[in-house]
C-alpha cells in the first residue's frame, strides 16, 4: 500500500529505526541500479531494502534476531523476472504419466510398462510421459533410441495385453518435429483406429508393410490434437493435477532464482484458479502476474464480448488482484493455423498442456474485437510469432479509435522486426517479449535458421526504444540459461552462433530481472537492489558479470528469497 501524510511518515520513520531481519554480508552485491553500483552487503527490514554497503557498518545494525548470511562471496543480484514461462506446465509434468525421462531404448520403455501393469488394474490406461527428457532432449527420430526405431503396439501388447497403452507425444514446444506417440493394441481398439482410420491434421499414422498401424503417430502440429481427435478417451488433466502443477512449477522457478513471472501468453479461468488456491494456501514462492486467456476460436464474437464485458471488472485498468497474484488484460489474437483451432476448439475448455486458449483470427476480426477490448480498458497481448505485422497493423487501427499509446499492450514472441516496424512499435508504447530459446533449436523454429542475425533482434530493438523483456517459454526455464542465449545466439541445430548479439552481459542481466516488470506497472518497486525497494533476491554461487560466457547459463543458484523470505536454499 501506498500511504501518505504526517501519519504514514511517522511509521515510516519508526519502523526505520528498527533493526534489519536480514543481512547478507561478505559477498558481491550488483544492484543493477543506475549506477550500476557494486556492494557488499545488504540488509532487509520487513521485506523492504534497508540498507546496500559494505559489511563492517552493516553487520553493526544487526541485532540478535537479525538473521546473519555470510555470502562467502557469492554474487546477489534482484530476482529474475520471466516474461512468458508456463510455470504450470513444468509442474504438470509430475502429473502427465508415468515418467520414462533417460530411457533410449525400447526394453527400457517396455520395462517400466510391464511394472505398471503389476499394479494398475487390468482394462485400464497406462499413460507415459515421453520419451526422452527434458529441456531438450525429447526423442523425435527413431536413430535417438539405441534400437534406431520407436517403440511399437507389438512390444506394448507383450507385457500389458490387458491394459490400453499410450506414450505421450510432447508438447509441441518442448521438442523438434515430428513429435512421436505410440498407443498398444486396445488403445488403438478403443481410438477406433485401423488401417482405413484418416489421419487428423498434420499427423502421420505410421503402419507396417502390410499396411496395418504399427501404434506410432507422429505429429507436426505445435498445438497437438492427437488427444482432441483419436485419443479423446485418454484419460484427462483434471482439476486436481492442475492444482499441484501450479505449486510444482513454481517451486522449480523459484529455485531457478525467478521471483516474478508475467504469463502473457494468457491463462484460463481454471489456471488462474489453481494460482489463486496455492496463493491462498501460502503455497505460491513467486510473484504471478497474468492477462486473461480468451476461447476466441470456439466462441462467436457475442459471447465473447460479453466475456470482455465481465473480465473487465476484474482484470481491466491495472487489474485485480495483490503482489503474489494479479489478473490484468486479456490474451487476444493470434495468425496461427486456423484448422488446429478448429479441432481444438471442439473440445472446450479443456486446455491439455497448455494452460491457455488456442486462438487463430483474421485481422479483421482482430481489430473489431481489439477495439471493444480498449473500450473496456482490457490491456491486449498478442502472440506474434509468425507475423509481428498482424498485431502492429490491427494495434495502430485499434489506436485510431481508442488510444492505446500509454497501455503498455504487449507484443509476444517477436522473431522478427524491420527498423520501420522498430520504429512503430516505439509510437504505439509496445512492450515486446522474446524467447531467445527460439534460437537453439533454430531450423525448427519460423524459420529462424535462414534469417541468422536479423532473428530476434533485440539489439534493433533496444536501440529504437522499444522495451525488451527476456522470457524462457519453460525450455529450460532458467533465466540465466536464456540471458546467456540472448548474448551467445547460439543454434545448436546448425552448431553455429546466428549472428553478434552486440549485447552487454549487464544488458542481459537487465532485460531478465528489469525490464519485465514494466509489463506490471512496478518498475518503482522492483528490479534493482536499491533502499526501499522489495527484497526480491537470488544468490548466485558465482559472479554472473565476469564468469566465462558459457559459465553463465549453469551457474548454480544458491538461495532465493521473495520480500526477503527465503523461498528456496539449495541443500
Amino acid at each position: 500500500m501506498r500511504g501518505g501524510g504526517k501519519a504514514s511518515e511517522n511509521a515510516l520513520d519508526w519502523r526505520s529505526m528498527l533493526p534489519p531481519d536480514l543481512i547478507l554480508h561478505n559477498g558481491k552485491i550488483i544492484t543493477l541500479d543506475a549506477t550500476s553500483r557494486l556492494a557488499q552487503a545488504i540488509a532487509v527490514r520487513a521485506g523492504l531494502i534497508a540498507s546496500v554497503g559494505e559489511d563492517a557498518p552493516l553487520l553493526k545494525t544487526a541485532a540478535p534476531t537479525t538473521r546473519c548470511i555470510d555470502l562467502k562471496g557469492y554474487s546477489v543480484l534482484p530476482g529474475f523476472f520471466d516474461a512468458h514461462p508456463h510455470a504450470d506446465r513444468e509442474g504438470l509434468k509430475a502429473r502427465g504419466g508415468i515418467p520414462i525421462a533417460g530411457l533410449h531404448s525400447v526394453a527400457a520403455i517396455v520395462d517400466v510398462v510391464k511394472r505398471a501393469a503389476q499394479t494398475i488394474p487390468a482394462g485400464e490406461w497406462i499413460v507415459l510421459m515421453p520419451m526422452g527428457e527434458p529441456p531438450h532432449e525429447y526423442i523425435s527420430r527413431p536413430e535417438q533410441l539405441t534400437d534406431g526405431r520407436f517403440p511399437t503396439r507389438h512390444d506394448l501388447d507383450a507385457v500389458a495385453p490387458d491394459h490400453a497403452v499410450y506414450i505421450r507425444a510432447v508438447w509441441g514446444w518442448w521438442s523438434h518435429r515430428p513429435f512421436p506417440s505410440v498407443a498398444n493394441s486396445l488403445a488403438l481398439r478403443r481410438a477406433g483406429v485401423t488401417r482405413d482410420t484418416p489421419a487428423p491434421h498434420n499427423v502421420d499414422i505410421v503402419k507396417d508393410a502390410r499396411g496395418e498401424p504399427t501404434g506410432v503417430f507422429l505429429e507436426r502440429n505445435f498445438g497437438p490434437v492427437l488427444e482432441y481427435t483419436l485419443f479423446r478417451d485418454l484419460p484427462r488433466f483434471k482439476y486436481a493435477d492442475r492444482l499441484d502443477s501450479v505449486r510444482l512449477g513454481a517451486q522449480a522457478y523459484a529455485a531457478a532464482g525467478t521471483t516474478s513471472l508475467y504469463e502473457g501468453h494468457g491463462l484460463t479461468p481454471t489456471v488462474i484458479r489453481a494460482y489463486r488456491e496455492n496463493a491462498e494456501r501460502g503455497a505460491l514462492p513467486l510473484r504471478m502476474h497474468a492477462p486473461i486467456s480468451m476461447p476466441s476460436a470456439a466462441f462467436d464474437d457475442k459471447r465473447l464480448l460479453d466475456l470482455f464485458y465481465h473480465y473487465a471488472g476484474v482484470a481491466g485498468g491495472r487489474g485485480r488482484g495483490d503482489d503474489i497474484l494479479r489478473v490484468e488484460g486479456i490474451n487476444l489474437g493470434g495468425h496461427a493455423d486456423s484448422t488446429v483451432a478448429e479441432i481444438i476448439a471442439a473440445g472446450y475448455p479443456y486446455d491439455q498442456w497448455a494452460g491457455h486458449f488456442y486462438q487463430a483470427m483474421t485481422p479483421a476480426r482482430f481489430v473489431k474485437l481489439g477495439i471493444e477490448a480498449a473500450r473496456l480498458g482490457l490491456r491486449v497481448n498478442c502472440v506474434v510469432s509468425r507475423d509481428l505485422e498482424y498485431a502492429l497493423s490491427a494495434y495502430e487501427a485499434i489506436d485510431k479509435e481508442v488510444p492505446i499509446r500509454d497501455r503498455r499492450w504487449v507484443v509476444i514472441h517477436v522473431n522478427q522486426a524491420s527498423d520501420a516496424q522498430i520504429r512503430r512499435m516505439k509510437a504505439l508504447g509496445v512492450i515486446a517479449t522474446v524467447v531467445p530459446g527460439f534460437l537453439w533449436m533454430a531450423g525448427d523454429r519460423y524459420g529462424l535458421d535462414r534469417l541468422g542475425e536479423e532473428g530476434i533482434p533485440i539489439r534493433r530493438m533496444l536501440d529504437g526504444g522499444v522495451p525488451v523483456a527476456l522470457s524462457t517459454d519453460g525450455v529450460p526455464y532458467s533465466m540465466l540459461w536464456t540471458a546467456w542465449e540472448a548474448i551467445a545466439r547460439w543454434d545448436d541445430d546448425g552448431q553455429r552462433r546466428l549472428g553478434e548479439s552486440r549485447l552487454t552481459r549487464e544488458e542481459a542481466l537487465r532485460m531478465a530481472i528489469q525490464s519485465g516488470h514494466r509489463l506490471t506497472w512496478n518498475e518503482d518497486r522492483f528490479g534493482s537492489l536499491e533502499v526501499g525497494k522489495v527484497a526480491d533476491l537470488v544468490v548466485l554461487a558465482e559472479d554472473p558479470l565476469s564468469c566465462e560466457l558459457d559459465r553463465l547459463k549453469d551457474i548454480r543458484v544458491d538461495r532465493t528469497f521473495l520480500g526477503g523470505r527465503e523461498v528456496f536454499v539449495r541443500r
